[in-house]
């Protein structure tokens, strides 16, 4: 069970989508919980970053990084160990869970391949919920409306400011949300806003 104001540690694999990444930060901006992260998080989203989009400058890149921990700046999690933690099965994901752990984290957002096979309850020992960020959003939703509207209204008012046209509505927002992988929280805003 998810508490009310949770801490909730971000994997790269969802900073990497804008879409969640930007739906996660501006409902934490909100207060709905604290968000954590580590160096080493904040490493591998930009290493993947560079690798798909290799074209892009310094500052479109390391700028986003800049952003987040400008937003975030007490969400840092350092001197834990990858070491400390035997699982989990991806020896890559091990800095993840210890980090995680280590921040004393209720709820670790993931979009990993594996699913929660990725983090088992023999790794997670009852110290932390793992979930995807589609799970995370609609339980969000489910909690409190209030926030995701105003970050709704926030993100409106972004598209139309910056493309240009005043047109952007709730549908190209949920289209954008499906495509990211946050079938669930789409539809969830789909049927409130009808």
């Amino acid at each position: 069970m998810i508490p009310s104001s949770p801490l909730v540690f971000l994997d790269a694999n969802v900073l990497y989508s804008r879409t969640l990444r930007d739906w996660i930060c501006l409902l934490a901006l909100e207060s709905a919980y604290d968000l954590r992260y580590s160096e080493d998080v904040l490493a591998e989203w930009m290493y993947r970053l560079r690798r798909k989009r290799p074209e892009l400058s310094e500052h479109a890149i390391g700028g986003q990084r800049r952003k987040f921990v400008a937003a975030f700046p007490d969400g840092m999690v350092t001197g834990y160990s990858p070491g400390s933690v035997p699982c989990p099965p991806d020896p890559d994901d091990r800095h993840v869970l210890a980090a995680a752990i280590h921040g004393g984290v209720d709820v670790l957002v993931t979009n990993d391949r594996q699913g929660r096979e990725a983090f088992p309850p023999e790794c997670v020992r009852d110290r932390l919920e793992v979930h995807t960020a589609d799970e995370f959003l609609d339980h969000v939703a489910g909690d409190s409306m209030a926030p995701v509207w105003r970050v709704l209204a926030r993100q409106l008012d972004y598209y139309r400011r910056t493309r240009g046209t005043g047109d952007y509505d709730e549908a190209e927002l949920v289209a954008f949300l499906r495509k990211a992988g946050a079938a669930r929280f789409a539809e969830r805003l789909e049927r409130l806003a009808t």
